[in-house]
Parts: structure tokens; C-alpha cells; sequence
């Protein structure tokens, strides 16, 4: 009997996907082999999602799959049970409504049995009905960041683009050790991801698109509330906290800034969606003062800084603007 770990792990969390996650899944069966486990998490659905996913795995019969359904708790909080049943050298995460790539294991396994890197990270690609059509026959290009080269520096364009969907990212185990995800908070990756690429010097890039998100009209992005904002705050106190923790690292604080100027415009523009025009609590103002000073002579431009330096006037003349449109 083989007792080394897998391979890598799959972490499929689901709620209500019972017109998806039976090709999500199927995108991931049709390639695996026994060194894969895939940890499915069915968070409480009221659908007929699990039932479909039972039916599937008695037909696959994978030797390596641990189904667990438990009381609706939020994607957070799967995640976190999945990282915590997880067994494999390698995770990685696929959501119940997304897809994976038909030469997804076979461009990453030679990655993997090497054993040298801790994060791998790949192109992904929106869809909306069907999955885009996966050119044949397309060169691999991978390349690994050059922190000999560049330093922390080499990161620069991943977080000016702030991109931290975590699944579209294969982490060493042991790399997310201590690490958990925030329970019935929103924007977990934004939360999570970022924080990753500072443990490590070990990362290689695949330009490639190796997973298929798919654009719900149900989704994150289309239904702001509230708590979305709260959440997206705490995403920027955490990478404030981090950079005030490292007040001597300038490297460290170039690049955070990048990120956090990404947050501001995502809080920004929440506000304006929910409200009509740049409506902010107390506490917030209070954060965009601590964002200011933190991205002071950064990359991020002079303009965003006055916003968030002069929040307050940003207020007054989106509100005149939204009061007259009403007219």
C-alpha cells in the first residue's frame, strides 16, 4: 500500500450550484489519477447539489475523495474545513460553479513532482454560458519571479493588478500552515492571497489559462451590500497592519501600496453603486487616512492619494453630481 501523500489536493466548495458543479467536478475527474484527493464541502445546500454530487462520485469511484456536507457556514468557513482535511504535498481549490482546464494536471504535474516551488500561479478565463474554446497545440511559457534580480520588486505587476483569486493558484501545504480564512467574511482571497507571496521566494508563473470562472449573475461582484465594504476593509486594515509591522522594509511598503490602492478603488466604487454618489462611515475616513500615508511616494498615482486624503470632499462634489441627476 502506497503511503506517501497525494500528490495535490482539490478543495471544492458548493452551495446550491445543482446546474454546474456536475461538470465542475467531471472537469476535474476526467484527468485525475490516484495521486490526486479531492476534498468536496457541501456548505448546508438546499438543492438538489449534493444529491448529483453523490450520484457522481459512485460512478467515479475515485480512491482519494472526501465528501463531508455541513450547516451553511459560508465559503470562508468550507475552505477553511477543507485546508484542515486536506492531506496532499500541493492544494489548490476549484469553486463548484467554475472549470477546470482539459490539460490543467498534465501542464502542472511536472511542476509538482518536482517539489520545488510553493506557489504556482496561471492564467484563468471568464465564461458566461459555454467555456471558451481551448486552443490546441499553444507552447507552455512558464517563468519564475526573479527575486534574485529584482527583489520584492520582480511582484510589481502582480499587485498592481491585484488579481488574488485563489483559485487560480496551486500553494504548497505547509506554506499555508497557521494560515485560515476568515469566517463569514467576503473577498476571502483579497484577505488571504496576497500575504502568501511574502512567505516565499519559491514561485514560478505559467502563462497559460488553466481554469474557466464562471460569470454568475448570482455573484459577489453584481450584489454589493453593505458588509461588502466592511469586509473589503478589513482586507486593507490587514495589509495595513502588515506594513506598519514593517515599517523598515521600503521594498515591502512599494508593493503593498499597489494592492492598497486597488482596495481603495474597489471601496470606492462599492459606495457609489450602493448609495448613488462616495458615501463613507467615520471608520472608513479614518482607514483612507492611514492608506494615504501608506502610499505616499508609491506607484500609486497622486490623484488617488488626494481622494483618499480629502475623502470627505470627494463626498461633497459626488453627492452635488448624483442630487442633480435626480432633478
Amino acid at each position: 500500500m502506497n503511503s506517501s501523500p497525494p500528490l495535490l489536493s482539490v478543495i471544492v466548495p458548493f452551495y446550491n450550484n445543482e446546474n454546474f458543479v456536475v461538470a465542475s467536478l467531471s472537469s476535474l475527474f476526467n484527468q485525475i489519477g490516484d495521486d490526486i484527493e479531492v476534498v468536496i464541502i457541501d456548505d448546508g445546500s438546499t438543492d438538489n447539489s449534493a444529491s448529483l454530487v453523490r450520484q457522481l462520485l459512485a460512478e467515479r469511484r475515485h480512491p482519494q475523495v472526501v465528501f463531508i456536507s455541513q450547516e451553511n457556514s459560508g465559503i470562508a468557513h468550507a475552505r477553511n474545513v477543507g485546508l484542515q482535511l486536506a492531506t496532499g504535498r500541493y492544494v489548490t481549490f476549484l469553486d463548484g460553479d467554475d472549470l477546470l482546464s482539459s490539460d490543467y494536471l498534465s501542464i502542472l504535474r511536472p511542476l509538482l513532482l518536482a517539489n520545488e516551488d510553493d506557489l504556482i500561479d496561471f492564467n484563468y478565463q471568464k465564461f458566461a454560458d459555454s467555456p471558451p474554446e481551448q486552443p490546441v497545440g499553444l507552447a507552455i511559457r512558464s517563468s519564475t519571479y526573479d527575486f534574485a534580480g529584482q527583489g520584492l520588486a520582480c511582484l510589481t505587476p502582480l499587485f498592481s493588478h491585484s488579481m488574488w483569486h485563489l483559485w487560480s493558484r496551486v500553494y504548497r501545504r505547509s506554506l499555508l500552515e497557521g494560515d485560515r480564512f476568515e469566517d463569514g467574511r467576503r473577498y476571502e482571497d483579497v484577505i488571504f492571497t496576497p500575504f502568501q507571496y511574502f512567505k516565499t521566494r519559491k514561485i514560478t508563473h505559467l502563462d497559460h489559462v488553466l481554469y474557466f470562472y464562471r460569470d454568475n449573475s448570482q455573484g459577489i461582484t453584481r450584489n454589493i451590500k453593505p458588509k461588502d465594504i466592511e469586509d473589503m476593509l478589513f482586507a486593507t486594515g490587514k495589509m495595513l497592519s502588515f506594513v506598519e509591522q514593517h515599517r523598515d522594509d521600503e521594498p515591502l511598503r512599494q508593493l503593498a501600496a499597489l494592492m492598497l490602492g486597488n482596495c481603495f478603488s474597489e471601496i470606492r466604487a462599492m459606495s457609489k453603486a450602493l448609495y448613488g454618489y462616495y458615501h463613507y462611515e467615520p471608520e472608513t475616513l479614518r482607514t483612507f487616512k492611514r492608506l494615504a500615508e501608506a502610499c505616499s511616494n508609491s506607484g500609486v498615482p497622486r490623484k488617488k492619494i488626494r481622494q483618499m486624503r480629502y475623502a470627505r470632499v470627494d463626498t461633497w462634489l459626488s453627492k452635488m453630481r448624483w442630487q442633480l441627476k435626480k432633478r
